[in-house]
C-alpha cells in the first residue's frame, strides 16, 4: 500500500469533505530502468556514516535506496527486512542507503530523525534530504519508494509503497548471483481489508471532517453536530481548534475527535506542547489512555478485528496537535 504522495506547496483545505488525500496505487511516473542512477544531491547531513557518501564509491556494489520519512507507519514496517537484508546480504555486495524526505516540518529536525532511526534499529547509513534535492533529482513521488541498482549503478528495479518484499529480496538475490532464497511471507503483509485512506487534518490537504460542521482553516469552535457520530472515513471535532497548513492544534482547555473508519488499527501523527493523555473509547468501550509528547506517529487502537470502527478521543490538555491518521 502507497502511504503518502508528495503535493510540493499545492493543496488546499476544500469547505466539503473529501475522501482522501492520494491514490493507493503506484505512480504513471516511473523511472528509465537500466539508466544510471543519480547522484544524492543537497544533502543535510548522514547518519550512521561517518562522512558523506556517493554513487561512486558504491559501484561494484548492489545498492538499494529507500526514500522514507519517520512518522510514516508503512516507511516503519519496511524498516526489519531492510535491516535483515543488509546484515544477511552485506557480506556479498548489498549496501541499503535510507534517503529521509521529511513530510512534515518537524520531520526536519536532525534530534527527531536520530531518535527515530536509533528506536527503528536501523542498521544502514541515513542521509537527509531536507530541501528534497534528492528527491527532486530521482524524480521521487512517494512515501517509501524503492530502488535497486545493479553493480553498474544502474536502476533495474523500481517500486513504491509495501507489498514488494518477496521481489525485491529476489532481484537482490538474483544480483547477487545467490540464487533463490527462503520466503519471508511477513515482510508483505496483507493490506486488502484496508478500507479507509490516510486523512491529513491540516489546511495543505483536503480534509474528510464532516462537512455539518463547515471545516475551515484559521480558528474555529466546533461541536458534535449528532449523536450517532460522523459518517465512514469522515471525522468529527469538539472545542476550539487552529487549522494551519499542516495540523490542526487544539487551542480550548477541552477538545475531542471521533473519527470511522474501517480497518483494525489506528495510527495518529501528533504532537503536545506539553505532554497530554488521550481518553479513548473504541466502539463505546473504554480503552488504555495514549501519552502523546514529542511529534512522532502513535496508535490510539492496536487491533486485530477488520471492520468498521468508531474511535473517539478527548484531552483536557491545549497544544494537541493533530497532523494526520493513517491505519492498518
Amino acid at each position: 500500500m502507497l502511504r503518502r504522495r508528495f503535493l510540493g506547496m499545492g493543496g488546499l483545505l476544500a469547505g466539503a469533505a473529501m475522501f482522501g488525500s492520494f491514490p493507493l496505487t503506484p505512480s504513471l511516473a516511473q523511472p528509465e530502468l537500466g539508466r544510471p542512477a543519480p547522484e544524492f544531491v543537497g544533502l543535510d547531513g548522514w547518519i550512521n556514516a561517518t562522512g558523506p557518501i556517493t554513487l561512486a564509491e558504491l559501484r561494484g556494489n548492489v545498492v538499494l535506496v529507500d526514500f522514507w520519512t519517520y512518522s510514516c507507519i508503512n516507511c516503519r514496517r519496511t524498516v526489519q527486512y531492510l535491516n535483515r537484508w543488509q546484515s544477511e546480504y552485506g557480506p556479498s555486495g548489498l549496501r541499503v542507503v535510507g534517503i529521509h524526505t521529511p513530510e512534515f516540518g518537524f520531520e526536519r529536525a536532525r534530534r527527531n530523525v536520530e531518535t527515530s532511526t536509533r528506536e527503528f534499529g536501523i542498521q544502514y547509513p541515513v542521509g537527509q534530504d531536507n530541501s528534497f534535492r534528492t528527491w527532486r533529482a530521482w524524480n521521487n513521488e512517494a512515501w517509501p519508494s524503492f530502488y535497486i541498482l545493479d553493480r553498474d549503478g544502474r536502476i533495474v528495479l523500481f517500486r513504491e509503497g509495501e507489498g514488494h518484499a518477496g521481489e525485491m529480496e529476489g532481484a537482490i538475490r538474483s544480483l547477487l548471483g545467490l540464487g533463490q532464497g527462503m520466503a519471508h511471507p511477513g515482510d508483505d503483509p496483507d493490506l486488502s481489508r484496508i478500507a479507509t485512506p490516510e486523512m491529513y487534518f491540516g489546511s495543505k490537504h483536503p480534509t474528510p471532517q464532516d462537512r455539518a460542521q463547515s471545516p475551515r482553516s484559521g480558528e474555529a469552535a466546533y461541536a458534535y453536530p449528532n449523536a450517532k457520530g460522523p459518517r465512514l472515513s469522515t471525522y468529527q471535532l469538539d472545542g476550539t481548534w487552529s487549522r494551519g497548513d499542516e495540523a490542526l492544534v487544539l487551542r480550548s482547555s477541552r477538545g475531542g475527535l471521533r473519527m470511522r473508519f474501517s480497518a483494525a488499527k489506528l495510527h495518529l501523527v501528533a504532537s503536545a506542547s506539553t505532554p497530554a493523555t488521550l481518553r479513548i473509547r473504541v466502539d463505546g468501550s473504554e480503552a488504555p489512555p495514549l501519552q502523546i509528547g514529542p511529534p512522532t506517529l502513535y496508535t490510539p487502537l492496536d487491533g486485530e478485528l477488520y471492520g468498521e470502527h468508531l474511535v473517539e478521543i478527548e484531552t483536557d490538555q491545549p497544544g494537541l496537535s493533530l497532523f494526520s491518521a493513517t491505519f492498518g
